[in-house]
């Protein structure tokens, strides 16, 4: 009997380690490409396993990033830690795409992570006649050349060629670089415009095309071995290379148009044809170059996530004074010249006893021959629960400078906090945090005393008896269940029924409420979503997010379109009711999501039929 307890107590002592531990993924936009990460909340990890990326190109990763923090709080002392691994991934197609689970090891256990369904958009990488950013491109600002051939008269690569020059041949992993593409024709060959009719397939890099000022080639005169030729930029990329070793800029083909006279045409003919000028297509071909690209020193500080440039830090509360139950905004922004847009959002420690949110990234940034040039902007949600002085301890990003070629890393300064009585309430949230505290018991240990005879023992009467006491339990366990789910069965299929007219009731109700008061007015449209999918799906509160609800949707017959749209709203209006500084309009807000459930509740009936 003392084995069994023992082996119980063992067993729930594992669950309990087990429950502490998580291993999530998220993938979000990027501009243009995606960001993959998978946390594992303890920091001695190893054997991490990735999950399939075919249905990627993998730019970059993974790249882990470590962080351990330790905090007091009115003499209570707590330790977190979580590592991370982050990809940045381009989709080779468009569409619905999974990523599989990926598996950790974390104190000899595997952990595996949820899948991820993501709808994709691949970049247009070539097509036949597609145009470059900067579309057609006129000879020199003027509607027709001035100078032109013969009608007949071979155009050869001396004549008209396109050469590409980059602004470095070797760089650092994420360093950017510059290449620059020249169109050098000679005087007396008309060149009327360029067109790119594939664009390059950046393979094992991230690119941005920078627009060129006007819709006209700005040329300048330049002689090269005694020819004169007018020469001129027709395009430019800024590229940020993800991996270490010999980089193959690909080669590419522009469609030239260049203008012949032709002089056979006597005038008549000639005034009714332009002016005896045709058009002659010749194609030009830029051949393939290579960078060296070299890998950031190691080892790796563990605060570093991929930065490279040249930046600064800051950061400050937006909210002067702090109440309890208030909403308050923390504002981290990043400024400066590099690959900002792959910049991972850097991690806040909050006090134990605030709520906190997912942050928000506000994108500002510009490219530039240098770089993408501008600022990140991080607003960290957070509400405040009990009365007190606390700390927002100091935020590290760290950054690989490519000035002084060495890692540096930026501090914020901590943030005193004092947090007033406040007249807010949150009845939901206090009991859900009580509930979540009552399932955690204190586990008592001692010495157990026993008399010379166990009552309980193996073989005896009283075993025995309980034994048939445990069977019949089970037996009346399993009836309940069943009439139980008969009854839930009932409920089920009432509220599915009355869904919409549920749903929009409480909308009418929130309507009121946006009137006196706009945070509660915002919690109540989103509550009145969430109850809209957990009675139309038969889901509970915590799985009623897009996660659980859309494939869902998507099997009953509800359009992809209308179910994203219905999933924006609820978006729309959970952030503003988190965050001060949102554009979301209450009474626009309120339509959208009344419109979002009438047209789900229309398709589900249908498919129901």
């Amino acid at each position: 009997m003392k084995h069994r307890i023992v082996l119980l107590l063992t067993l729930s002592f594992t669950a309990l380690l087990a429950a502490a531990q998580s291993f999530t993924a998220k993938v979000v936009p990027a501009g243009g490409y995606y960001r993959l990460t998978f946390t594992v909340s303890a920091d001695n990890v190893e054997g991490f396993t990735p999950p399939n990326l075919s249905a990627f190109e993998k730019l970059s990763g993974p790249i882990p990033s470590t962080f351990s923090s330790y905090q007091i709080i009115n003499g209570r002392s707590s330790h977190e830690a979580s590592t991370t691994f982050t990809y940045i991934l381009s989709p080779k197609k468009s569409g619905n795409l999974t990523i599989g689970p990926a598996s950790v090891k974390v104190n000899g256990r595997v952990l595996r992570s949820a899948p991820i369904t993501l709808h994709a958009t691949a970049a247009n990488t070539s097509g036949s006649g597609s145009q470059s950013g900067q579309g057609q491109r006129g000879r020199n600002g003027d509607d027709e050349p001035t100078e032109v051939q013969q009608a007949g008269s071979a155009v050869s690569q001396r004549d008209l060629f396109i050469d590409m020059t980059p602004s470095r041949t070797r760089v650092m992993e994420q360093e950017a670089v510059l290449l620059t593409y020249r169109i050098h024709s000679r005087v007396g060959v008309g060149l009327s415009n360029t067109q790119l009719t594939t664009k390059p397939d950046f393979k094992g890099l991230i690119s941005h095309e920078l627009p060129l000022p006007g819709s006209q080639i700005q040329t300048t005169v330049e002689q090269r071995n005694g020819t004169t030729y007018r020469t001129g930029t027709i395009l430019q990329y800024v590229i940020f290379p993800q991996q270490a070793g010999k980089l193959t800029i690909p080669s590419i083909t522009f469609d030239c148009t260049v203008v012949q006279q032709d002089h056979t045409l006597n005038p008549i003919d000639a005034y009714f044809n332009g002016g005896g000028r045709i058009g002659v297509m010749v194609q030009r071909t830029v051949p393939e170059a290579h960078l060296q690209i070299d890998s950031l020193p190691q080892p790796k500080p563990a605060t570093f996530a991929g930065a490279v440039g040249r930046f600064s830090l800051s950061g400050k509360v937006l909210n002067p004074t702090l109440r309890t139950n208030d909403v308050a905004t923390y504002r981290l922004t990043v400024k400066g010249v590099g690959n900002l847009r792959l910049i991972t959002p850097p991690l806040v420690t909050f006090p134990q006893d605030f709520d906190t949110y997912d942050a928000k990234t506000t994108d500002q940034t510009k490219v530039t021959a240098d770089g993408l040039d501008g600022q990140l902007t991080f607003d960290y949600t957070f509400v405040p629960r009990n009365v007190g002085k606390y700390t927002i301890p100091t935020i590290e990003f760290t950054y690989y400078d490519t000035e002084t070629h060495r890692y540096q890393t930026l501090r914020t300064q901590p943030v005193e906090l004092q947090v007033e009585k406040g007249e807010r309430s949150n009845d939901d949230v206090d009991r859900q945090l009580a509930l979540l505290r009552s399932d955690i018991r204190d586990i008592h240990t001692g010495q157990q005393t026993g008399g010379p005879t166990q009552p309980f023992a193996w073989g005896s009467w009283a075993y025995r008896l309980l034994e048939v006491i445990l069977l019949a339990a089970f037996g009346l366990a399993v009836w309940l269940l069943r009439q139980m789910q008969n009854r839930r069965a009932d409920v089920t299929t009432r509220k599915r029924s009355r869904a919409a007219k549920t749903a929009l009731a409480r909308l009418d109700k929130a309507e009121k409420s946006l009137q006196a008061d706009t945070h509660q007015g915002y919690a109540e449209i989103g509550a009145a979503l969430s109850g809209f999918l957990c009675d139309a799906l038969n889901l509970q509160t915590a799985e009623a997010d897009k996660d659980h609800a859309l494939p869902l949707l998507l099997q009953r017959g509800a359009d992809e379109a209308t179910a994203e749209a219905f999933f924006q709203v609820a978006g729309d209006c959970q952030y503003a009711q988190y965050a001060p500084a949102s554009d979301t309009q209450a009474d626009d807000c309120l339509q959208r999501a009344r419109q979002a459930v009438r047209q789900l509740a229309a398709q589900l009936s249908r498919k129901a039929h």
